[in-house]
């Protein structure tokens, strides 16, 4: 599924009579079944750009469109920076949670739940508890309950960033394997530029805030990405083109 905004705004309330201006005329354009990763200063509006394009909030201008048929039952899913897992479920029920608020049959929720835990590596710890996870197995149940959840479009809010270089190492892997395997459209907020090329095939710089798109940096390597990828001199380039848009939107 494509996405387009076209001049989108939104204002909030920080607590007094005045409004901020999180995004202002924001022009984007995320290609059906790709990667397309967002990055930009700290506080610039890149979550509250994941906010909108869940239907969480509402821009006060401007549009954002869904474009192409709907495939699967939800258009979008959210994974978060936290995992949010409910600690006093099993790790299986947080996983299937949208699954059985929709009224699955229950063989079917069965399968759906068990399905999603073993793509991110889950197997065999359906009934374990939240708490007895490490940090890098709560992320996985966090992306197979956004799997489960069975959306057109994932978003993914800095999903890797409380975890150790090598568990990111891992996820990163899986992350591309989970894409080969189902390419549906993924929006991707991070800080991690290196993280950003490797797993995207276009990375947004966004300025501000208030937020607006800089750059739209192609990344032109060939998947699946590997370890080996991060020699190949079109990473390098790509990775170059974005860490020169950053400086550019820190000059505000």
């Amino acid at each position: 599924m494509r996405v387009e905004l076209n001049a989108v705004s939104y204002r909030y309330r920080d607590g007094t009579a005045d409004e901020v201006e999180a995004i202002e005329d924001l022009d984007l354009v995320i290609e059906s079944q790709s990667v397309h990763a967002v990055v930009g200063p700290t506080g610039c509006g890149k979550s509250t750009l994941l906010r909108l394009l869940a239907g969480i909030v509402k821009p006060q201008a401007g549009s954002i469109r869904f474009q192409g048929a709907q495939l699967r039952a939800n258009r979008t899913a959210m994974v978060f920076q936290d995992p949010t897992l409910i600690p006093w479920w099993s790790v299986g029920r947080n996983i299937g949670i949208g699954v059985e608020f929709n009224n699955k049959r229950r063989g079917l929720y069965d399968k759906i739940r068990s399905f999603s835990a073993d793509r991110v590596g889950l197997k065999g710890m359906l009934d374990r508890m939240p708490s007895s996870l490490s940090a890098g197995q709560q992320t996985r149940a966090g992306m197979s309950r956004a799997f489960a959840h069975d959306a057109d479009v994932m978003l993914l809010d800095e999903p890797f960033v409380h975890l150790d270089a090598l568990t990111r190492r891992k996820l990163w892997a899986e992350f591309e394997t989970a894409w080969q395997f189902d390419p549906r459209t993924y929006v991707f907020v991070t800080h991690d530029v290196e993280e950003a090329v490797l797993l995207a095939d276009r990375v947004t710089v966004l300025a501000g805030p208030p937020a607006w798109a800089l750059e739209t940096v192609e990344v032109p390597l060939d998947r699946p990405r590997t370890r080996d990828t991060a020699s190949d001199p079109a990473f390098r380039s790509a990775t170059a083109s974005v860490w020169d848009a950053l400086e550019r939107s820190s000059l505000g």
